[in-house]
């Protein structure tokens, strides 16, 4: 329900005083590391650019960001004694959120005046009713539809108890956020169909989908392709190492699909990058070909070794920023068609898709074996990812779920 006291929100008058937009996210924002962080700081920079932009996290805050259009606050003190939650019940799909973290974001909105209010998913639910009696803009930015991520999931983790009743539990949660904002963004077109299957409320649902991670520090230009050397191919695999749908994926990696490439190309080396590997994972690193590399504090040595990235995902949700920071260096992927779902990119011509093991390393064979083939791949590719998900698109993408456009201004 909204608050008896709020008015529509006048787009044209917000626009043409700056719009003012706080971004509450569970985790500290900044520095952006993982797909969550890249995301929410992402949203935050490109709001900025129509008004003061205030981005808070429920967790503590590490580092302040060094963008002086960015103001960053956190709403729980590292060290601070455990406080009471808010509500006695959530279901396994939302945070613990404390009544004085609760307490301090009523304060800060108070202080800070925003015009819209930008939450980071279903996680944070229990902040969704607080907020909604204090702004007259709430939107809900669902990085996935958790629902059908859940239920994708039992696929490669088979630990996970009760898929079925987790997820219905979810798709609950779902509709009843909705039912409390004024609009929603997702990252693709497909998460915008599932969710407009999924709820019974008439709202805007905008697609805002995932940029190029750190876009400022990777190349407009296509960069030269690295030379053989000793290694080729060299194939680069990025990602969160204990999340399950990229632990799967990197041990068929390690597994059928390089030890497929080695028959036709003997020195083809893997090289997975990542945080957090399981004990699987760094087991992985003892096989011939592999390679580990920890926590990576930069990217652009990596990507800048690679001839090919290869994504062979079974499950996950959103959109695959991996693929994005990889098309950006002009590296070419080749991937199954769930990981690069909601990209809308041309099969073919810029990346290559398969759904099997075999299928995917062939794909990588041919490609390695045709310089001509692996350059137009590389220049279509860079050329798709800066046009349709670099700063610009993504600047006017946030400028459309502001709902600015629709003042016409």
């Amino acid at each position: 329900m909204k608050p008896a006291d709020a008015q529509p929100l006048d787009a044209a008058s917000a626009a043409k005083a700056g719009r003012r937009v706080l971004v509450v996210s569970h985790d500290p924002a900044f520095p952006p590391i993982s797909g969550a962080d890249l995301r929410n700081y992402r949203n935050a920079e490109s709001a900025a650019q129509f008004g003061p932009v205030c981005l808070v996290s429920v967790l503590p805050q590490a580092t302040e960001t060094t963008d002086p259009s960015i103001r960053t606050e956190a709403l729980s003190i590292k060290g601070e004694a455990r406080s009471a939650s808010i509500g006695w019940w959530r279901i396994r799909a939302e945070r613990r959120i404390s009544r004085v973290a609760l307490t301090r974001l009523e304060a800060l909105v108070r202080d800070f005046r925003p015009d819209t209010v930008l939450i980071e998913g279903i996680g944070l639910f229990k902040l969704l009713r607080p907020l909604r009696a204090l702004t007259k803009h709430l939107i809900l930015d669902m990085h996935n539809v958790e629902s059908d991520l859940a239920g994708q999931l039992r696929h490669v983790d088979v630990k996970r108890p009760a898929v079925a009743t987790i997820s219905a539990g979810i798709r609950r949660l779902e509709r009843k956020a909705i039912a409390l904002v004024d609009r929603v963004w997702v990252c693709s077109s497909q998460d915008r169909e599932r969710l407009m299957a999924l709820s019974r409320h008439k709202l805007p649902i905008d697609v805002v989908p995932n940029g190029i991670p750190h876009a400022g520090h990777s190349p407009e230009t296509l960069p030269a392709e690295p030379g053989s050397g000793e290694s080729f191919p060299v194939i680069l695999f990025v990602g969160h190492l204990g999340y399950p749908p990229n632990v799967d994926a990197v041990q068929r990696l390690a597994g059928s699909i390089l030890t497929r490439i080695r028959l036709a190309l003997p020195t083809a080396t893997l090289i997975l990058a990542g945080r957090n590997p399981t004990t699987a994972v760094q087991a992985l690193a003892g096989l011939r070909g592999v390679e580990l590399v920890e926590d990576p504090e930069d990217m652009a040595p990596l990507l800048s070794r690679a001839h090919l990235t290869i994504i062979p995902l079974a499950a996950g949700g959103g959109t695959r920023i991996k693929i994005l920071e990889a098309m950006a260096w002009g590296v070419p992927v080749i991937a199954t068609p769930l990981a690069a779902e909601g990209l809308d990119l041309v099969d073919g011509e810029e990346l290559l898709l398969s759904d099997t093991d075999e299928g995917l390393a062939g794909m990588a064979v041919g490609l390695c074996l045709d310089a001509d083939r692996r350059a137009r791949q590389r220049i279509r590719a860079h050329q798709a990812v800066w046009a349709r998900f670099g700063p610009e698109a993504i600047r006017n993408a946030v400028r459309g779920g502001l709902g600015l456009d629709e003042a016409g201004t």
